[in-house]
């Protein structure tokens, strides 16, 4: 009898260990430079090397996207609900395509708790957006076709607002410097041939607000990590042809300079589809499904890369999704490097103070 409550409770006491050393390590861990991904419907992180792999969700949870916070105190993931017929007009011989209806869930990295799970209304599809300063998520819903809201999650303060639909493009057009000092903006002017859209510059300490310049269209505006220089693009048309033209605003200079102009690509709103290189050497132009980087100090050196979901994990490697694996591209050797099978939507994750 003695030996059997001595066992009770070694077991409960390595029980309460287990729990103890889960919490301490989940306090403790650092996601910060690591990739995370997609990988058997679930949000993973490893090592660079894809060592140490590390299931973040669970519970066959079946994610479908997933943002870090930029403070990586958070995680957003849409969870798949149900799978419902995309809207549309299809004919009676046409198999409906399938479209996934999503809840949001937001959980804290620290102790991988649930803190806020966001459902759609009927009818409606929501998507996250992007994090913002300050641990406030950004996302919005849509009908099947339209947008048809803009939507704020105050993680700390546990309050969701509606975002005036005015002013909802200037906060999705919005960038901020790595040391969270600075922001660009996006708003227009004009109507008619005298439509244009201007680029702002912010300081944040002194809110300072001035226009760097003005174009018929800009986008993908994104601040370098040195903050001395913001590259965006500016979708020139001339008849039925479309170009991209990539342009670099030098903060110190007050000079603009062309670095790129090409066919017009596909954009999603995505603020990596443009994206500096950590030590700012490369610029890339991310969008799916190849990826042009370049070197703004010699700009006749371009690198194609054919696949989806781009980002650096070092000054001269990026990581992407092909044929439903991931790989790591070298601008140095152009190597193509296997990194991990049936995985997708890498990302590579860095902690920023804002």
């Amino acid at each position: 009898m003695l030996r059997q409550i001595t066992l009770n409770f070694f077991i409960i006491g390595f029980c309460f260990l287990l729990i103890f050393y889960s919490d301490s390590f989940a306090q403790s861990f650092s996601f910060s430079n690591h990739i995370a991904f997609i990988k058997n419907g679930e949000v993973w992180i490893s090592d660079e090397d894809g060592s140490n792999l590390k299931q973040i969700t669970g519970n066959s949870v079946k994610v479908e996207d997933f943002q870090f916070s930029p403070s990586l105190k958070y995680l957003a993931y849409t969870k798949i609900l149900k799978y419902v017929d995309e809207p549309g007009l299809w004919d009676d011989s046409e198999d409906i395509p399938q479209k996934a209806v999503c809840s949001i869930v937001i959980i804290n990295l620290q102790n991988q708790k649930i803190i806020k799970e966001i459902m759609p209304t009927e009818g409606t599809w929501i998507y996250i957006s992007r994090w913002l300063p300050d641990s406030n998520l950004l996302y919005y819903s849509s009908s099947g076709f339209d947008v048809s809201g803009f939507y704020s999650y105050d993680v700390q303060k546990n309050i969701k607002k509606e975002i005036d639909y005015n002013k909802s493009s200037t906060i999705l057009s919005a960038d901020y410097s790595s040391n969270g000092n600075l922001m660009t903006y996006i708003d227009n002017s004009g109507l008619g041939e005298n439509y244009k859209e201007n680029l702002h510059l912010v300081d944040l300490k002194s809110n300072s607000d001035k226009i760097l310049c003005s174009k018929r269209s800009i986008n993908e505006n994104k601040i370098s990590n040195n903050n001395g220089m913001i590259a965006f693009i500016e979708v020139e048309q001339k008849g039925k042809d479309y170009s991209d033209i990539l342009w670099i605003y030098d903060i110190k200079k007050n000079s603009l300079n062309i670095l790129h102009k090409g066919p017009a690509n596909p954009k999603n709103g995505s603020k990596d589809e443009i994206s500096w290189s950590p030590d700012d050497k490369y610029l890339g132009m991310f969008f799916s499904p190849s990826a042009l980087v370049m070197e703004p100090d010699n700009p006749g050196i371009i690198h194609k890369v054919q696949g989806t979901d781009f980002a650096w994990i070092e000054n001269n490697k990026i990581v992407f999704s092909k044929e439903n694996n991931i790989y790591i591209y070298s601008l140095i050797t152009g190597e193509y490097i296997l990194f991990i099978n049936y995985a997708s939507k890498p990302v590579f994750l860095l902690k920023k103070d804002y």
